[in-house]
């Protein structure tokens, strides 16, 4: 960690979220050093959105950077990921959120230590966190980590997150060694937007196994984190999440969740076993050389950490219950 004074951008998408203005003021009140918090946000809204979920209503601070969008215009999640982190200006560290989250006291010195006790120049966290209930009531009962799910039907590896520590007894001392990221809750050095960009041709699914393959084979690592510090409003029974959905939105969603399958398969080496609905055609691959694997190693030492095996669908049984490395899949 920078000795003198780390800064963390937090690079956020928001697509019709009421929550947003909320979720930046907890941010920034239960920040130990808002000061060093810099804000990158993709704001989507549509014409006749509240004027409550828009720029007047979010909280005033020097480090505020807003993309401004239709949501009609919106090309989806990872596009909007990616609008958000043009703001980034070399800060010591970057945090990718979503925009309906609460945080625990003093969150960025807890975030930088836990980061701290990885030991590791390249170590991310990241890690599907807990929920909350409106408008902060915070899950703190488990610590989950990530693990591999299933394939879906068009071949992509879905992750879940499994609640395996009861809190605070059987706390771990470190964070866990991991392979897989979130795309809702992802910390790492600065470093990661240069190396590894966000490909905003991606839509939604297959988002988080894309970035992970690309981190690690970039040379970073990923962990669990050990502590409980961001929170997420999932929706439910009792805790209705009220943002829309850009697919809802969208009757072309597909095509473009089609075409993102079709860069997650080749950038994985497992384009063959694709469904041949996805109708893969060359420019549904332009620039994916500008968002692909790195050298540091090789996807195939990835699917041997992670337990996973792209080409035969096949998934560990360590890969399953979030244990790493996990093995050969096969």
């Amino acid at each position: 960690m920078n000795p003198s004074h780390p800064t963390i951008f937090i690079q956020i998408a928001a697509y019709r979220d009421p929550d947003l203005p909320a979720t930046l003021h907890n941010l920034l009140s239960r920040a130990a050093e808002p000061q060093r918090i810099h804000l990158g946000i993709c704001l989507q809204l549509a014409s006749a959105d509240p004027e409550a979920w828009g720029n007047n209503h979010l909280p005033e601070h020097p480090h505020l950077q807003l993309h401004n969008c239709l949501a009609n215009e919106s090309r989806g999640a990872c596009w909007a990921r990616r609008q958000a982190q043009q703001f980034f200006q070399d800060e010591t560290f970057l945090l990718q959120i979503d925009s309906h989250m609460r945080a625990v006291p003093n969150w960025d010195l807890k975030l930088l230590e836990s980061w701290e006790r990885c030991n590791d120049a390249k170590a991310v966290l990241s890690i599907y966190p807990n929920g909350f209930e409106q408008p902060c009531r915070l899950n703190m009962s488990t610590l989950p980590v990530m693990a591999a799910r299933r394939f879906d039907k068009y071949g992509i590896l879905q992750f879940q997150g499994i609640s395996r520590y009861r809190m605070p007894e059987q706390k771990p001392s470190e964070p866990l060694a991991n392979a897989f990221i979130a795309g809702g809750f992802l910390f790492g050095p600065g470093s990661i937007v240069s190396d590894v960009p966000y490909d905003p041709y991606l839509y939604f699914d297959g988002e988080e196994i894309s970035v992970s393959a690309r981190l690690w084979t970039h040379g970073y690592n990923i962990y669990s984190p050990n502590e409980l510090i961001l929170f997420h409003l999932y929706k439910s029974k009792s805790n209705n999440n009220p943002a829309e959905t850009h697919w809802n939105d969208h009757q072309n969603w597909f095509e473009l969740n089609r075409r993102s399958m079709v860069r997650i398969h080749t950038l994985l080496n497992s384009l063959k076993i694709a469904p041949v609905g996805l109708k893969p055609s060359a420019d549904d691959v332009k620039d994916l050389k500008n968002y692909g694997l790195g050298k540091s190693r090789s996807l195939a030492d990835y699917q041997l950490w992670a337990g996973i095996d792209f080409l035969n669908q096949r998934i560990h049984p360590k890969a399953l219950s979030g244990q790493f490395p996990a093995g050969q899949a096969c």
